[in-house]
């Protein structure tokens, strides 16, 4: 069932209120990522997360709200994955400012370790060779409460400008700037023959 705009606003303003207390940057950050969503991605998002009004009889508490980026990694939200290590996954941003714009989320909700930056120093690396970008910033964020970085390309003459990329467009991505696992070497196996089936030398006679 649809969300009115008043339903969507009701929402917007209950998230905003649990968010006060969070510092200014990630106050910022989440209120740039709930603007930026269109009303369908926002009604998406609420079903994901189990967010529900506080009209609702089924109030939910914050802390019981399940994350979007938790629900990636737990498998129950479906994401264009690119490469993953101990510690983090990258993703392809699904709202990209650039084409190849990537996350890393960190397995942690709440802390980014060394090993989520290396992911995405290589994811990087990856995509500047890939889709031959003019350079590629790497920021760390905290959306809606979750640890992240995000890998942004930068190319000569265009604007970073956040759209809703095509679902082609994202398999593509993924095919072209997803790691590819190493083919794994064949041992050489040397036949083994017995000694006693070998020719024996003839005798040498004096």
């Amino acid at each position: 069932m649809a969300l009115t705009e008043e339903q969507i606003n009701s929402i917007k303003a209950q998230m905003l209120k649990q968010i006060e207390s969070w510092p200014k940057e990630q106050q910022e950050q989440a209120i740039s990522q709930l603007d930026s969503m269109s009303p369908e991605e926002f009604e998406e998002f609420v079903q994901k997360n189990n967010i529900v009004r506080e009209d609702s009889s089924q109030n939910q508490e914050p802390e019981k709200q399940e994350c979007i980026f938790c629900s990636i990694l737990q498998g129950k939200v479906p994401a264009y994955k690119i490469d993953e290590n101990t510690s983090s996954l990258a993703i392809l941003e699904i709202n990209p400012l650039s084409s190849g714009h990537s996350i890393i989320i960190s397995k942690n909700h709440n802390k980014l370790s060394n090993s989520a930056f290396s992911l995405a120093n290589k994811v990087a690396k990856r995509i500047k060779r890939k889709l031959k970008a003019s350079e590629v910033k790497i920021e760390n964020a905290n959306i809606l409460g979750h640890s992240l970085i995000e890998v942004i390309p930068m190319y000569k003459g265009q604007e970073l400008k956040k759209k809703k990329a095509e679902e082609k467009e994202l398999i593509l991505l993924q095919d072209k700037i997803k790691a590819k696992p190493k083919p794994k070497r064949q041992k050489k196996i040397q036949s083994q023959v017995p000694i006693s089936s070998l020719p024996k030398a003839p005798r040498r006679v004096p």
